[in-house]
């Protein structure tokens, strides 16, 4: 039991707070939002390995056909 001058939060109702808490965060509207934002991430991360590999491919490409080809 935790006392304090205005308030005794008994273990019970320590529980019960922690899980109001723990439902708030596990609603639909939060968790949806953050799985959006994690798909974008993760589209954004692809996009630039895609791009990189491609960058990487034509340097390799210039390389094979003579040119002179540095990463500045």
């Amino acid at each position: 039991m935790i006392d304090y001058p205005n308030a005794i939060l008994t273990d019970s109702l320590e529980r019960e707070l922690l899980r109001q808490e723990l439902d708030y965060y596990n609603e639909a509207p939060l968790l949806s939002l953050f799985s959006w934002i994690a798909s974008g991430a993760k589209a954004v991360q692809n996009k630039i390995v895609s791009f990189v590999a491609g960058v990487s491919s034509d340097m390799d490409a210039a390389r094979q056909e003579g040119h002179k080809v540095t990463a500045a």
